[in-house]
């Protein structure tokens, strides 16, 4: 067994729980989009109903309701805005642990590679050393 085939298997090993965090971060990023979508899609509907209400007459006491209630989504899409702008960061700096998981990883095959190659050639010489001295053996007669 490669001296390397451990920290290859170990790095093999935190590259693929990088890559299952990435994978957590960029759902709940989608998720928190998502939900601004809807959040702005009901200030869109509550908008035009406050419009057909303007258009028809409506009370005071609804009036005001209905722009406290628009001033809470106002609100909620503003925070979940900010929660989209964290949850993108996540993502992010998940992505780049990832990144670098991979080149570590990349690294100690390629210091594999080059033992397996150096090995090798160090098998080849032995083999070429022990033709040489049975070629350079005198024949018996």
């Amino acid at each position: 067994m490669s001296k390397f085939a451990l920290l290859v298997r170990l790095a093999t090993d935190r590259m693929d729980a990088a890559a299952e965090r990435m994978r957590k971060a960029q759902q709940a990023h989608a998720q928190a989009e998502g939900t601004l979508e809807q959040i702005k899609g009901y200030i869109g509907d509550y908008q035009q109903r406050m419009l057909a209400l303007g258009q028809t007459g409506t009370s005071v006491a609804q009036w005001a309701d209905y722009r406290l209630f628009l001033q809470k989504l106002d609100d909620a899409r503003e925070q979940q805005s900010r929660e989209v702008d964290r949850s993108l960061q996540r993502f992010l700096m998940e992505k780049q642990a990832w990144l670098q998981q991979r080149k570590q990883l990349k690294s100690y095959e390629v210091l594999q590679e080059r033992e397996k190659a150096r090995l090798a050639l160090r098998q080849r010489r032995q083999e070429q050393k022990a033709l040489d001295e049975f070629a350079a053996r005198p024949k018996p007669e």
